[in-house]
């Protein structure tokens, strides 16, 4: 997988994606991204993944979101380096890092907050 695979792929779903370059690194953002299940079902939010520098693909250990989702300090959350308004997640995805298995863990992550 490459960083450019998880943008196609997310695009092929329909959403829409941006690649921001940030005084922190360069980022995958999905736009407006609707939660799909647990306590935040329905709403929407930024999610924001930390391009991968490494080949083969290596997943960062964290997804970033905003408007924060929980409160600061609780679930693994803290201040993202993307700014006052984002907010890091820290969860790693496990397995083999492919795009759909990225969705995968966005949705899980989100379903257990």
């Amino acid at each position: 997988m490459t960083n450019e695979d998880l943008v196609r792929y997310l695009e092929g779903l329909g959403l829409k994606v941006e690649v921001l370059n940030h005084t922190s690194g360069k980022w995958i953002v999905i736009c407006d991204f609707r939660i799909a299940s647990g306590a935040l079902r329905g709403q929407t939010c930024d999610v924001a993944v930390l391009w991968s520098p490494q080949v083969p693909y290596v997943a960062p250990s964290a997804i970033q979101v905003r408007p924060h989702v929980v409160a600061m300090g609780t679930r693994n959350a803290q201040q993202s380096p993307l700014g006052q308004d984002w907010q890091y997640l820290s969860r790693v995805l496990r397995g083999n890092p492919t795009p759909k298995a990225w969705l995968v863990h966005i949705n899980t992550i989100f379903a257990e907050l």
